[in-house]
């Protein structure tokens, strides 16, 4: 099908805390690639799809002439036209960046046969330390998230996130892109995704130069703006170490132990 934004759009995920927010913003500064501020929204999409796919399939599809594909078709029409004003406004190919997309990248799959998918992995222990030192609250309930206070939750999101990316590995349009080497080789890492995804050397040099051009005030739901503001570092690496004490480390290697042993985590 032909989308308002032009190619396929890109989709970003991964667990919260794992630098999904600083490759926001190196795609956004190539110029060729933009990517606003995290919508939320896609996930929520995604969801509703897949329980309209286990609940009424075929009900849409006996009284309604609307079989699975068609109601793919329908779904990847909304998320384009959510899209649109970015493409509009650049005239660039657009990205989406939240954090929980990743638990949806079958689903887009199957929306989007042609998007680039790239998930963004970062150690575990690390995760769940940043994840502790937020101070999110839940919008229904008023009350701090689990995943802030309870190191068990945390590694258990990370872990999800973990699986789903996994399970896209067979993917060919599947990207996996570890923050540790985003940090420690910048260049190196963005040079291998953007010839993954087609990009000039001229957009690789504006993405390794995010921090000029990074509006941290765009994303009020991005925790990691001021930080993604300056310029690249390596000073969050092993933060858990520092970060956790005894019974947090036990608890994220109870959870989590084998999923950080098979990534060379631990």
């Amino acid at each position: 099908m032909q989308y308002a934004v032009g190619k396929s759009p890109i989709f970003i995920g991964g667990s919260p805390r794992s630098g999904t927010t600083l490759l926001r913003a190196m795609v956004n500064a190539s110029r060729n690639i933009v990517c606003g501020p995290e919508m939320r929204v896609i996930p929520a999409l995604c969801h509703l799809a897949e329980q309209i796919d286990t609940g009424q399939a075929d009900i849409l599809e006996q009284g309604y002439g609307l079989d699975r594909q068609a109601m793919n078709d329908r779904f990847a029409r909304a998320i384009d036209t959510l899209l649109a004003p970015l493409h509009a406004r650049s005239g660039a190919r657009v990205a989406e960046k939240t954090p929980a997309n990743i638990l949806h990248f079958a689903r887009l799959r199957r929306i989007f046969p042609d998007s680039p998918l790239i998930g963004v992995v970062r150690d575990g222990r690390d995760v769940v330390a940043s994840l502790l030192s937020m101070d999110w609250t839940d919008g229904r309930t008023g009350q701090p998230m689990a995943i802030t206070r309870d190191a068990e939750a945390a590694a258990r999101l990370w872990c999800a996130s973990i699986d789903a990316g996994r399970r896209m590995r067979s993917d060919a349009q599947y990207f996996e892109l570890r923050y540790e080497a985003l940090v420690g080789d910048p260049a190196a890492t963005i040079d291998r995704l953007f010839d993954a995804l087609g990009e000039s050397d001229e957009a690789k040099a504006r993405a390794l130069d995010h921090a000029r051009h990074f509006d941290r005030t765009a994303g009020t739901a991005e925790s990691s703006a001021e930080r993604v503001a300056r310029p690249i570092d390596r000073q969050a690496i092993g933060r858990w170490q520092r970060d956790l004490d005894g019974t947090q480390r036990e608890a994220v290697m109870r959870i989590a132990g084998q999923h950080l042993a098979d990534l060379g985590y631990a």
